[in-house]
């Protein structure tokens, strides 16, 4: 079955949801974060075709994210629980577009933590995403036919993708109907950011020579993708918030097209480029 990137960054926000049962509360006193108010979905303005055509084919063409997080994990670095982002930070803003990056990014986190098989840490962004992505509206995405199955399959990577697998249409098919597709694009977006920073943090702290070549090349390879989903974000430059994300997406995609081949880039090309990456994902929180 073939599956795209929202097969993380959206079903794993329903696949907790599903899975938050009576713990509601519990959740709620443990994440600062997330704790604001329910909102309804903001996103009045009207998606034309080719905006959806532009989505579905930047999340139809990159690699899957727990592929890419998968190769991450096999440069030697042992797994750093520091890296990941702080649940109990609090978002810059309290926009929807701020809260679906944040989204994004908390799921990749788990899906890091899911592969390195924390079950600890992969709770723990449980928590956030349940009741972040319920804040954001998506708990209806799916109904509860999963019960308890995410939870009690914790710690076997190949029944959480299963299950995955099974709600990926639903989820999918929520958003789409729904005309969210600025919504499933901050997700996409924050998850895509979260990858880029996983991958500097990570490719930074590589010390054998052919691994590090191969996370300079993995960072390479991102300049496609990361043309297409500013090519997405063109589509919704009247929303400030997200033109000023796409500003930044474009230089980082700029400094990383200028590198003709991945043999020709530096260690000070790889700093540099993190770096903004770093200052990016670092401005989503306060």
């Amino acid at each position: 079955m073939k599956k795209i990137i929202l097969a993380t960054s959206l079903t794993l926000s329903v696949l907790l949801i599903s899975c938050g049962g009576s713990n509601k509360e519990e959740n709620h006193d443990s994440i600062d974060s997330t704790a604001v108010e329910a909102v309804k979905d903001t996103t009045t303005l009207t998606v034309n075709e080719e905006t959806k055509f532009k989505f579905d084919f930047a999340v139809a063409n990159i690699p899957l994210p727990i592929a890419s997080i998968n190769e991450l994990s096999n440069w030697g670095v042992t797994y750093n629980g520091s890296l990941l982002a702080d649940t109990k930070k609090q978002l810059s803003t309290s926009s929807e577009f701020t809260k679906s990056l944040a989204l994004g990014i908390y799921n990749i986190d788990m899906s890091y933590a899911m592969v390195n098989n924390k079950g600890e840490d992969v709770l723990n962004y449980m928590k956030s995403v349940v009741k972040l992505a319920d804040n954001l509206g998506l708990k209806s995405a799916i109904d509860n036919i999963l019960g308890k199955r995410a939870e009690t399959n914790l710690s076997n990577k190949d029944s959480l993708l299963t299950i995955l697998d099974q709600i990926y249409t639903k989820s999918d098919s929520y958003l789409r109907t729904n005309e969210r597709v600025y919504t499933a694009t901050a997700l996409f977006a924050g998850s895509w950011i979260e990858g880029l920073y996983l991958t500097c943090k990570i490719g930074e702290e590589v010390t054998d020579v052919a691994a590090k070549e191969k996370a300079y090349k993995h960072l390479w390879d991102q300049r496609f993708y990361l043309k297409n989903l500013t090519e997405v974000l063109n589509d919704f430059k009247d929303k400030k918030e997200c033109d000023k994300l796409n500003s930044d997406l474009k230089s980082i995609h700029a400094d990383i097209d200028a590198i003709k081949d991945p043999k020709s880039m530096k260690d000070e090309n790889f700093k540099a480029i993190a770096s903004k990456i770093y200052t990016l994902r670092t401005s989503i929180f306060k």
